[in-house]
């Protein structure tokens, strides 16, 4: 497992930085002036249809890695789940039965974020991704950190208001990203999406509705997830891309 910090900088000839930056994308480093890095808020042009369209394309350009890839962490974070129902009387189990699935779900549940959203950053960069990004966990306490504290947040405002959950989880969405791209210590990676996310509600909330949508209809099979997985996390890096007045690559990956 790598716990490195990569850069995700696109290539040079498509106008951007060279890899190897050390916050990413040529981000400037967080400082007084510039808080954690922030840009403007959106440029002009960010729509859901562009995100759909760019994220189909990516995966197509690298399908049997992203597939499979995601997919295994899908599959990991599902090994445990159960579920029961009645049926003229009858109650049904079903579920996978593996020896402490529910620990591994739990675990890949936990740290999967990470490792999604750098391999992520790295096809929003145009570097074709490859199996062992899947195990790559770029800035890993910090981020880790970050979704924990996101989590309890989240939770918290679910269990007093449902409404203070839901806004949370919405303010929460770029966490892993910024903490990954950036290597932000976690509150600073809180703040940064918040701030990202309030200052753009116009353009994202479709993203999220858009996202919730997929996700429930990828909820009825495994193999639905394995789908919708991939495509949702790479429209959720487009908007976190495009709302820091930058383009995501358009152009084939390159290895």
């Amino acid at each position: 497992m790598s716990t490195g910090t990569p850069g995700y900088g696109p290539p040079q000839n498509n106008g951007y930085p060279g890899a190897g930056q050390p916050y990413g994308y040529g981000a400037p480093q967080p400082n007084a002036a510039q808080p954690y890095g922030y840009t403007p808020p959106a440029q002009p042009g960010v729509s859901v249809g562009d995100g759909m369209s760019w994220a189909w394309s990516r995966i197509a350009d690298n399908a049997v890695v992203l597939l499979v890839g995601f997919g295994l962490w899908t599959i990991l974070g599902r090994l445990g789940a159960e579920a029961s129902f009645t049926l003229n009387g009858v109650e049904y189990h079903y579920g996978l039965g593996i020896p402490g699935g529910g620990i591994i779900s739990f675990i890949a549940t936990l740290i999967s974020p990470v490792v999604l959203a750098h391999v992520a950053l790295l096809t929003s960069s145009g570097r074709k991704a490859d199996f062992k990004d899947f195990f790559t966990f770029p800035n890993f306490g910090q981020t880790l950190l970050a979704l924990i504290l996101s989590s309890l947040a989240i939770g918290l405002g679910a269990i007093f208001l449902i409404i203070p959950g839901i806004i949370l989880y919405y303010l929460f969405t770029f966490v892993q990203y910024a903490a990954v791209e950036h290597n932000l210590e976690a509150t600073a990676a809180m703040r940064y999406s918040m701030r990202l996310l309030s200052d753009n509600v116009g353009v994202l909330v479709p993203f999220a509705l858009v996202g919730f949508l997929l996700h429930l209809a990828g909820a009825v099979t495994v193999i639905g997830w394995i789908v919708t997985g991939p495509l949702v996390a790479l429209m959720t890096t487009y908007a976190y891309v495009r709302v820091q007045g930058r383009d995501v690559a358009r152009y084939p990956s390159q290895g």
